[in-house]
């Protein structure tokens, strides 16, 4: 079947288009990383309506007293 007149056979790819091609859709992918998959599990939902800071969810906090209080005490012992 012959390829029809108005299409253009793609040529050879060099290294730098492709870099620059996969790098174009690397940073069109700001929804992924890690930094964006930690803020997920410790802070809350992302409202995309609002640019505020979003707070941490609330097993954060209490893990965060808790462990706080265990090093208190354990350092109040080991200070006597």
């Amino acid at each position: 079947m012959p390829e029809p007149a108005n299409e253009i056979r793609p040529g050879p790819v060099i290294v730098p288009q492709v870099r620059g091609e996969f790098e174009r859709l690397l940073k069109e992918r700001a929804h992924m990383g890690v930094r964006n998959f930690l803020g997920d599990v410790f802070l809350e939902p992302r409202n995309p309506f609002e640019r505020e800071r979003r707070m941490p969810k609330r097993w954060v906090v209490v893990l965060g007293v808790l462990l706080s209080l265990a090093l208190l005490i354990v350092y109040s012992f080991h200070v006597r």
